[in-house]
């Protein structure tokens, strides 16, 4: 099953409301008023992609008018939902022929197959769904559960249990077959939901809250149990939340002065919004709050760029809890150290997006920094998504701007939105026949950023690629690439520009014909003589796209080997990228990219360390070139030599590495390079 992009989630909204309310008004009403919780909660609107919880969430939604805030809250009601009130005018025992087990009883038995199923660990596991089980290990489960709970006989306990898979799979959807002779729950979230209520029913049935905390102290940091713990925390009394809490705070994990794997688990407690935490622990919140921010303000250099996001996913996430209100107060008073599209972020998830839109759009017409809007969209989704809208609603009026300055920045700013709705569409069409040429570029480009691929779109970009501007012809050609639309009207197009008198143009095609994906012999055979352009970018960019579409012969690798010999270090680490990207791990191709770290250009050694990561090359002549990288005076090289350690640590050498790490770490713990040893100890030890 597909997950939904934002698109089909609104699509099924519509269709859902639509034929429930006889008013489009009363309709449009009640989507909205689900979008707009899902756009409050980041992690439910992460289930809502499943169009099976989508379901669920839209039904609960239809029949209290909201969404529970806390999500074990909301998960309780959805398998409420599915093992009660699916189908809830039909007597249960009367249409699935269950003889022995009663409704009170459904849940308590997934409880425990949760947990039992959750214990056997992660082999298997696919990217939605549970832990997949064998079917006849499931089986021989519920016989025995079934047998014990209702004092059966084995007869009758295997005879209901066949009942009882016929239930949870045909009607409730709780388990799904994964192939011929498996079972998995229909999304890890019912796994680890129920694993937690199961969790929580021991340590109620023994009256201990050992239970919880034994199951947290074996589990901390193992990322298999990671939601259940969280979901467990929150069910618990204020006073037992805040010891669990408390403990976690001060576990001493190895490497905690480093990679803050307590502090950093304790604070996303905080977003499940544990009730009474304040009253039970009045310095518990205080503390772990000044812990995070301390962080935030700390020098990127210090901290790493792993646990920096941590901190700002954490405190992200605290918007509609009862801590929202302390946590902005914190941040503001050390705003001077932060910096400035992360507290921005800050305030348009704790508050303040209303003042954060005017803010932005200024820096967006009339400073033409896209930095924030790249940051939110790319690395802080949820952001993205809540501010999204103000901004197009902002932004579309100003596409009828006498300036042709502004008339250009809201079309490029509105096509880097990336969102792709019929008002915007209509309302960049018309400005690629606008008078100024910078327009026409910047709405052929924005029309390209939001990917809507219909002939509509392509067929007024195609006269663009004649225009008498060379920037507006690259930049129609970049826009029909990204279109996706490979017809043969738009590839017949694009080929002459193969032979245009501007290298941009020329390298734009190529460039557009290698994300199209037509590997016809006409395009390849149309691309092969580019590989000797004088200019040497159009070179890289044909390399390039021959290497997308599937064409990665030994012409193209050797014009990328040579290009990595190029004086211009702009074509060097191109070509060291451009080979990594193919993962063409020969040893000619690694011995070639070896000499290029310790060029003189950071951006030359910065991309081939990159290049060697993804080859996963992890002998020690790699490892042992990439080391002293990690102390390198340019951030950006000590950040890809990090990443490319850990990613050949994670292949096969991670014994190696980690005590070589650590003791980088211990040796340079002033230096100003630490922040990529930790990243790299990040990678080792958690995963990215």
């Amino acid at each position: 099953m597909q997950p939904f992009d934002d698109e089909q989630i609104s699509l099924f909204l519509d269709n859902w409301y639509n034929s429930r309310f006889a008013d489009p008004q009363q309709a449009q009403r009640w989507k909205e008023s689900l979008q707009k919780a899902l756009g409050e909660n980041d992690r439910i609107k992460l289930l809502a992609r499943n169009p099976l919880l989508l379901t669920i969430i839209a039904l609960i939604h239809r029949y209290q008018a909201v969404l529970p805030k806390q999500r074990n809250k909301l998960y309780e009601k959805a398998v409420d939902t599915l093992l009660v009130s699916w189908d809830k005018n039909k007597e249960l025992s009367n249409h699935q022929r269950l003889k022995y087990l009663d409704i009170d009883d459904l849940k308590r038995l997934m409880e425990l197959l949760a947990y039992w199923v959750h214990t056997q660990g992660t082999v298997g596991k696919n990217e939605e769904g549970g832990t997949v089980i064998d079917k006849d290990d499931l089986i021989e489960k519920l016989n025995q559960e079934i047998r014990e709970l209702k004092e059966l006989k084995l007869y009758q306990a295997q005879e209901e249990t066949e009942r009882f898979l016929e239930l949870i799979q045909g009607r409730t959807g709780l388990l799904n077959e994964q192939g011929q002779d498996y079972y998995a729950f229909v999304h890890k979230t019912f796994q680890e939901y129920l694993c937690a209520q199961e969790i929580q029913y021991r340590a109620k049935n023994e009256y201990d809250l050992g239970v919880i905390l034994n199951c947290i102290g074996e589990n901390l940091h193992d990322a298999h149990w990671r939601e259940v713990l969280l979901l467990l925390i929150v069910e618990q009394n204020p006073k037992a939340a805040a010891k669990a809490i408390r403990m976690i705070l001060e576990n001493g994990s190895e490497y905690e002065e480093w990679l803050h794997r307590d502090l950093l688990f304790a604070g996303y407690c905080l977003p499940e919004n544990p009730k009474g935490m304040r009253k039970a622990d009045s310095k518990l919140v205080q503390e772990i709050l000044e812990k995070l921010v301390e962080l935030e303000v700390s020098k990127e250099e210090q901290v790493g760029d792993k646990v920096r996001s941590q901190v700002f996913q954490i405190l992200c996430s605290l918007g509609e809890t009862d801590f929202e209100k302390q946590a902005l107060e914190m941040l503001k008073e050390r705003s001077d150290l932060i910096d400035e599209k992360r507290l921005l972020g800050y305030q348009v998830k704790l508050g303040e997006k209303d003042q954060v839109i005017p803010l932005f759009l200024e820096k967006l017409l009339e400073k033409k920094d896209y930095e924030p809007l790249f940051f939110w969209r790319f690395d802080s989704v949820a952001i993205f998504d809540q501010i999204w809208e103000d901004i197009v609603n902002a932004l579309l009026p100003l596409l009828r701007d006498e300036n042709s300055d502004v008339r250009g920045s809201a079309a490029y700013g509105l096509g880097f939105l990336g969102k792709s709705s019929e008002d915007v569409v209509n309302a960049l069409l018309p400005l690629l026949r606008d008078e100024n040429f910078n327009v026409r570029g910047s709405a052929a480009l924005g029309l390209g950023f939001l990917g809507n691929s219909s002939e509509d779109i392509a067929n007024a970009l195609l006269p663009l690629l004649r225009d008498e501007n060379f920037d507006v012809r690259m930049s129609a050609a970049y826009g029909l690439g990204n279109l996706g639309n490979s017809s043969e009207e738009v590839v017949n197009a694009l080929l002459p520009l193969l032979h245009d008198e501007h290298s941009d143009v020329r390298g734009g095609a190529a460039d557009a014909l290698g994300k199209l994906g037509n590997s016809s012999e006409e395009v390849v055979n149309a691309l092969l003589p580019l590989l000797h352009d004088e200019d040497s970018d159009v070179r890289w960019r044909t390399a390039f796209a021959l290497c997308e579409l599937g064409k990665s012969s030994e012409n193209v690798i050797n014009t990328l080997l040579l290009l990595l010999q190029d004086e211009n270090s702009n074509m060097c680490w191109k070509a060291a990228f451009a080979l990594g990207e193919l993962g063409y791990s020969s040893e000619e191709v690694v011995n070639a990219l070896l000499p290029l770290l310790h060029d003189e250009h950071s951006d030359v050694h910065d991309s081939a360390a990159d290049a060697l990561g993804k080859l996963g090359n992890g002998s020690e002549d790699v490892i042992n070139a990439l080391l002293p990288m990690l102390g390198d005076e340019n951030y950006r090289v000590r950040w890809r030599a990090a990443g490319a350690l850990g990613k050949l640590g994670k292949k096969s050498h991670k014994i190696l590495l980690l005590p070589q790490v650590s003791q980088l770490i211990q040796k340079h713990q002033d230096s100003e390079y630490l922040g990529t040893s930790i990243d790299l100890l990040w990678d080792l030890l958690v995963g990215e």
